[in-house]
């Protein structure tokens, strides 16, 4: 038997056990692939699904679950296409925003915040339903806060909470994001303006006194050396000192004052948005 009629028989009698399997079994199959853990399997039989009845009502349902299954995996780009599918033949309005608000959770589970964002904002504003809208404004809030916009966040937050404003965990939320509007920022620039002229300084302004002090130490005995020399006339060893040495030093401390600053402001912003998130990990335990 040739390898053609061969391939042929496998398919055919493929086709013909999934027929017998039915459509609800076949599903019913990826489900238990897929709650076992073994995801690979489950997309197999979700595709193989699709592929068998297109016109089936939960075609959309086997696109959402291979979303997810990618999701798990981290194979991002083949997550957002099936949940794109998933909400392109959602049978119904709620449906399709709830697979819409899946989709902006992939996006920021991979770092994709604006992507998110604009995706949130369209099912906040659009959607029919009050608790679909409260769970758009619940993501879009992470949004923000990931990307440490804090008012915005706050009126997404808001929105989540409107009608339960008193709540414990709406309180507590509400005024963080208060503070964090008030945060006590360093200025990379000014950090960087502050070494420029007084080599340490800007590692100190930032709150890096240590590295500051070893700036400070370091360039001033450079320094130091470099006019000893040139008073004693020893040009040739002041300029190598200089070239080699101090200009890498001086030009390396203005540089790590601006980044140590820039770090700085991260640490606070993300120290915020985890103490937001904690909150609500808190609630569920």
């Amino acid at each position: 038997m040739s390898i053609f009629i061969k391939t042929f028989t496998v398919y055919a009698l493929l086709c013909y056990g999934i027929s017998l399997l039915g459509e609800d079994k076949a599903l019913n199959l990826a489900d238990n692939l897929f709650d076992s853990g073994y995801y690979e399997d489950a997309v197999t039989e979700y595709k193989r699904f699709i592929f068998f009845n297109p016109s089936n009502k939960d075609v959309s349902y086997a696109y959402y679950k291979v979303g997810l299954a990618y999701r798990n995996g981290k194979q991002w780009n083949e997550s957002f296409m099936a949940l794109r599918n998933s909400i392109r033949t959602a049978p119904g309005d709620s449906i399709k925003n709830e697979r819409q608000i899946a989709l902006a959770v992939t996006l920021i589970a991979n770092g994709n915040y604006n992507a998110a964002k604009f995706q949130l904002l369209r099912v906040a504003s659009f959607t029919k339903f009050s608790d679909i809208k409260r769970r758009a404004s619940f993501f879009l809030a992470v949004a923000y806060l990931y990307m440490f916009q804090w008012e915005p966040a706050r009126d997404a937050f808001q929105l989540c909470f409107e009608g339960n404003e008193d709540s414990r965990i709406a309180s507590a939320v509400d005024s963080l994001l208060l503070d964090a509007q008030n945060l006590d920022y360093k200025s990379p620039s000014l950090a960087r303006r502050l070494s420029t002229f007084l080599p340490g300084a800007g590692q100190i302004y930032a709150g890096d006194l240590r590295n500051g002090l070893n700036a400070l130490a370091l360039n001033g005995a450079l320094g130091y050396s470099i006019i000893y020399k040139v008073l004693n006339h020893d040009y040739g060893n002041a300029y190598i000192i200089y070239s080699l040495l101090f200009k890498r030093y001086y030009f390396g401390n203005r540089y790590h004052a601006q980044r140590i600053s820039g770090d700085y402001n991260r640490h606070l912003n993300e120290t915020c948005a985890e103490s937001i998130l904690e909150l609500f990990m808190s609630e569920e335990e």
